[in-house]
């Protein structure tokens, strides 16, 4: 399999753009709903807030970028394989707007500080972090067996693709965790997060080995 320079570094863009456009956008988000009582507060700052939604709804567009980038390498060694990555992908990207339409409801209350709004508000907020455990845990478990697929494929050093499988299992569980209330999914997380940050720099800079067939005798 001979894959392209542009393909591989394509992936790895789509890689590493999601931990921007995420991470800028939880982060303007959360400084808007940081005290949520103060729904005049929310409602001044609508701009900012939905400048950070727009951008999470940008990073569901990269997860499903992955997906389909991938999904004719890892044809290569599995249909089914291929065809379960691009619907873990989906899946988790489907569901990150699940909460991002969460977060956007709060901007329909106004900014009355009546208590029940205040609760919806926290509601809301919740129901964004639910949505946001489930897609990390459907990315964790389907993104096992795509770690294993390139791991056989030979197309990278055999450990990198092994990280990832053990990364993308921990994530899986931290979230799990999280639902039930016990707050270590930042930890479980690591290495799943590194990994992407490594995997995205390495087909940016090395890219996919070229692997030639053997020819029987």
């Amino acid at each position: 399999m001979n894959i392209s320079r542009l393909h591989s570094r394509s992936l790895g863009a789509l890689f590493l753009l999601p931990f921007l456009a995420y991470g800028i956008g939880t982060a303007l988000v959360t400084s808007v709903l940081k005290e949520p009582e103060h729904l005049a507060w929310v409602a001044g700052q609508r701009t900012l807030f939905v400048g950070g939604t727009l951008l999470l709804l940008l990073n569901s567009l990269f997860v499903v970028g992955i997906g389909v980038l991938f999904f004719p390498i890892l044809r290569e060694r599995s249909q089914g394989i291929a065809v379960a990555y691009v619907c873990t992908r989906v899946m988790e990207a489907l569901t990150l707007i699940v909460g991002v339409v969460f977060l956007l409801c709060i901007l329909q209350l106004g900014d009355s500080a009546q208590p029940e709004r205040v609760t919806l508000v926290q509601l809301l907020s919740k129901g964004n972090f639910w949505a946001y455990q489930l897609a990390m845990i459907i990315l964790g478990v389907g993104s096992v067996a795509f770690c294993l697929s390139l791991y056989r494929s030979r197309l990278l050093p055999a450990w990198l693709p092994l990280v990832g499988a053990v990364g993308y299992g921990f994530l899986a569980l931290g979230c799990v965790l999280e639902l039930f209330g016990l707050p270590w999914g930042i930890f479980f997380s690591g290495p799943g997060g590194l990994f992407e940050l490594v995997f995205g720099a390495w087909l940016i800079t090395r890219g996919f080995r070229t692997v030639t067939p053997s020819v029987a005798a």
